[in-house]
């Protein structure tokens, strides 16, 4: 699972739009592809067609409308197996579903990382929260996105006299890199549920880190070319190394088990 290369390198080739969802969807597709690649059961069912997906799928829960940006869950009628056509990757169709059993937020930390990663912990709190008053049993779970790039250039500053074009996330005191592990030990807190009369939390968290300046989206690159670095998958650390109970694999690992104990014999 190479998920921290493949969007590196869509970032590379694209840039970050913070306007679009372009960015969300790849990294969806990825994610799916994993979870039905290597879980067995969800492999099973979503070739039968007996479970399906949805991306940026609205749910009512009481007065709030939930947005997941992959939801999983059980087909309307009879099976249908998916196709080339109308599924993600030919891997599992892509309709809409009778129940979620997983749910899964997509969220990223790219520029002003003091004040994102805040609002990116109460996001996950509330999602976690509007999953399990939606069902006990759902997976609910969270993919994370940090950028620890010296400098990240964002669209929506341009032209704002009281904004700087370039965000710095280094300091005198600590690098950037530096300042996204204490980000990282901050989604630390999250507790991770290990069965459904647990308390209140995530069943998985992953967290993958880039490094992208986004400086080739800007109008005139050549104004930063002295700051610009190549986009690539930041070392370790502050990247997570295999077995941290953060990492990407542990995510997919933990839905896949916890899916599996919860409706294998249903």
């Amino acid at each position: 699972m190479a998920i921290a290369d493949e969007f590196a390198a869509y970032l590379a080739a694209k840039g970050y739009d913070p306007r679009s969802s372009r960015h969300s969807d790849f990294l969806s597709e990825i994610i799916v592809r994993d979870l039905v690649t290597n879980c067995p059961l969800i492999g099973e069912r979503a070739a039968r067609g007996q479970i399906v997906a949805s991306l940026r799928h609205h749910q009512q829960i009481g007065q709030d409308d939930w947005v997941i940006d992959i939801a999983i869950g059980t087909c309307a009628g009879a099976p249908v197996p998916p196709d080339a056509a109308g599924s993600s990757l030919g891997l599992i169709r892509m309709a809409s579903h009778v129940i979620i059993q997983i749910a899964i937020e997509l969220k990223s930390v790219l520029t002003e990382h003091g004040k994102a990663r805040r609002n990116r912990l109460r996001d996950f709190g509330a999602f976690h929260g509007h999953g399990h008053t939606y069902g006990p049993r759902t997976v609910v779970a969270a993919f994370l996105v940090i950028n620890s790039s010296d400098f990240f250039y964002s669209p929506l500053n341009l032209g704002k006299e009281k904004r700087s074009e370039l965000n710095t996330h280094s300091s005198k005191r600590r690098s950037a890199r530096q300042f996204v592990k204490e980000s990282i030990d901050l989604f630390r807190t999250i507790h991770l549920r290990h069965s459904e009369a647990d308390g209140p939390g995530l069943e998985a968290l992953g967290v993958i880190v880039i490094e992208h300046d986004n400086i080739n989206s800007h109008p005139d690159p050549s104004k930063y070319v002295h700051l610009r670095k190549p986009t690539q998958v930041a070392p370790k650390p502050p990247s997570l190394p295999l077995g941290d109970p953060l990492s990407y694999e542990s995510m997919i690992q933990r839905i896949c088990t916890h899916y599996t104990h919860r409706f294998g014999a249903s």
